[in-house]
């Protein structure tokens, strides 16, 4: 027993130190920040225009996501990437990348993503430089929203899981 613990620690460690050296294959990706690996945004973080912002709206109604969480990667999905939550306006700040990436991908957790995908596929990626020069709007499958983007910024529209949804995922497992 204490040896799958000790095994288990040694692959935690290990899997740390690869997140914080970056991914493998020369792609360069920031580290998770060191007092938690969610990233929450002060609500005055909207207005700043010189940042990269992602935009969570309720694909039904247009309604902000406040709470809601996205994970994020730089070029390519490899490693744990970023976890993102929305302040009370449903906006988050990206994080400031490492080198010159050319697109980001995006992933919604804890919401059905209103984006046509494959079920076990890649997250769908967006160019930076198109976020940059005039922002960039997500397709919506649930609802018809109309929204207005504005430069630097990307906007997913997501949606509630249906009870009948939430019966095929599995249990939370606490882990001592």
């Amino acid at each position: 027993m204490k040896l799958l613990v000790l095994v288990a620690l040694g692959m935690v460690t290990l899997a740390h130190a690869q997140q914080q050296t970056g991914a493998s294959g020369g792609i360069a990706v920031p580290p998770v920040p060191q007092s938690s690996s969610a990233i929450s945004t002060p609500d005055s973080a909207a207005s700043d225009s010189h940042s990269f912002r992602i935009h969570l709206l309720d694909g039904r109604n247009g309604s902000p996501v406040a709470g809601g969480h996205v994970k994020l990667w730089y070029d390519e999905p490899s490693g744990n990437g970023y976890i993102l939550a929305t302040n009370g306006h449903g906006v988050a700040l990206m994080p400031a990348p490492v080198g010159q990436p050319v697109r980001i991908l995006v992933r919604t957790d804890g919401a059905v993503d209103c984006r046509h995908s494959a079920r076990y596929g890649p997250p769908l990626g967006y160019n930076l430089a198109d976020i940059a020069k005039k922002g960039t709007a997500a397709e919506n499958t649930c609802g018809n929203v109309a929204v207005h983007v504005t430069p630097g910024e990307l906007i997913l529209f997501v949606r509630p899981e249906r009870w009948y949804e939430k019966l095929n995922q599995n249990p939370p497992v606490n882990v001592p």
